[in-house]
């Protein structure tokens, strides 16, 4: 009966509650309570099934995941390795650049994003450091005054160690002559036998 009596205290019932009313209302709050409960249990029970076929599916919870385009794609083997939207983007803007015949590769790293050519490590034509507060790009190329000039002339900033500073991937378009020139320096084999000779 106390119980009875704070359900009615709770919903502000006008009315005086005296014995003769509180039994009237017993059994309806009894049955709110029983439908209360009821639904509390099921809602529990779909909430834990629906887990369970969740963890059970694992690769398809994780297809699903895959399917957002802007979610960032998580190395398998190292977990450190996070190839984010903005890395895929400066990929496909770097692809558009030089064309379906380039034999592009892209490669993530726990500290930077290559695009490599033909997938040799030793021929990156840029190297992309995903710096949350401002993004560069290292090319292989040697940054003299004409490479300077392009470079201010697109808009962008030269950082220490000729790094380009690109807010955006998509401010890697400004620079399609560089990218090209890159390019083109991985492409001629003469530029890696003189490195070896020269070491």
């Amino acid at each position: 009966m106390d119980f009875v009596r704070y359900v009615a205290n709770r919903s502000n019932v006008q009315r005086q509650l005296n014995q003769r009313f509180l039994e009237t209302i017993t059994p309806l709050v009894r049955l709110a309570v029983e439908k209360a409960v009821s639904a509390m249990v099921v809602s529990g029970l779909s909430v834990t099934s629906e887990s369970a076929a969740l963890s059970e599916s694992g690769p398809k919870g994780e297809e699903k995941n895959n399917t957002d385009p802007l979610a960032p794609i998580i190395d398998p083997e190292n977990s450190k390795i996070v190839t984010t939207h903005a890395e895929r983007a400066l990929f496909d803007n770097v692809a558009m650049i030089l064309g379906e015949s380039a034999d592009l590769t892209a490669k993530d790293t726990e500290s930077y994003y290559s695009i490599l050519f033909q997938g040799k490590t030793t021929r990156w034509i840029l190297r992309y450091f995903d710096n949350k507060q401002r993004p560069t790009i290292l090319l292989p190329l040697e940054i003299n005054e004409e490479r300077h000039a392009e470079i201010i002339r697109a808009g962008l900033e030269l950082a220490a160690g000729g790094h380009i500073i690109i807010d955006r991937p998509e401010n890697i378009l400004r620079l399609t002559g560089l990218i090209i020139d890159s390019y083109h320096y991985c492409i001629d084999d003469e530029n890696f036998r003189q490195k070896k000779k020269s070491q």
